[in-house]
């Protein structure tokens, strides 16, 4: 694990996860106070909940894309993936070490993420409880099968690209799957064109995953049988992404 332990040490040396860091610990707590709470006390805790993923998103699409992207192309750049690749290790094994040492400090982020959603804005009623519990644990599973598979795609893009843009498209596909697909949805209820419709149909459905809105207005969690359903699809998603990473990742530029 040399690469994973190399790389690791270059993110926390450049410590700019500190500071994301820091905003997902202060923020759920400092964000939903600015709104006028006190004339309904109870909009308090969701809110804070809101505002914990929210974060983990922008996290996700501002840090952890970009950390990949750099990675790749710097450790490609520099010969470091030649150098580990005459010592042995194949490119899954670069690849995987790769992603884990990003997601190591990520993990951290998601954690911290679903403590503060899930016991600092846990409601009072037994049964409401047991709901919101569900529901977050469903949220962190869906979160972690879109941006896993989104990791490994920009480290492989940063391999072969410049790392800004294997930024640029693994960010931009992760924004237009969590919204641009909605605006999409919206146009074509109007719309029948064909090829809009088979854009559609082919496009990867980030937005499954989240639950946001759920946790909110309190909605309960997803039906079991319903994630499964989701679940599915997005692991089948994440599958193809994995599939189109591996040949595009390399070691040398």
């Amino acid at each position: 694990m040399e690469l994973y332990k190399l790389t690791l040490v270059s993110i926390l040396n450049r410590k700019t996860f500190a500071i994301f860091g820091l905003l997902l610990v202060a923020l759920p707590f400092v964000f939903p106070l600015i709104t006028p709470w006190e004339s309904k006390p109870s909009l308090l805790e969701p809110a804070r909940a809101q505002t914990a993923w929210v974060l983990l998103w922008i996290t996700a699409l501002g840090w952890l894309l970009f950390q990949g992207s750099a990675i790749g192309d710097r450790w490609s750049s520099h010969g470091i993936l030649e150098y580990f690749k005459t010592l042995g290790h194949s490119k899954i094994n670069q690849l995987f070490q790769l992603w884990l040492s990003c997601f190591t400090i990520f993990g951290v982020f998601a954690l911290i993420t679903f403590v503060i959603s899930t016991f600092t804005a846990l409601p009072s009623d037994p049964v409401e409880s047991k709901q919101w519990i569900a529901t977050n644990i469903q949220y962190l599973l869906l979160f972690l099968l879109v941006t896993g598979p989104l990791l490994v795609l920009s480290i492989s893009l940063g391999t072969r690209l410049n790392g800004a843009a294997a930024y640029a498209i693994t960010g931009a596909l992760g924004l237009y799957g969590l919204f641009g697909i909605g605006q999409l949805e919206v146009f074509l209820a109007d719309n029948k064109n064909t090829f809009l419709n088979l854009v559609y149909l082919i496009s990867p459905h980030y937005h499954l995953s989240d639950l946001t809105s759920r946790l909110v207005f309190k909605l309960g969690s997803i039906p079991w049988n319903e994630l499964a359903q989701i679940a599915a699809y997005l692991g089948g998603l994440a599958l193809v992404t994995l599939g189109i990473s591996y040949p595009l990742y390399r070691e040398g530029k």
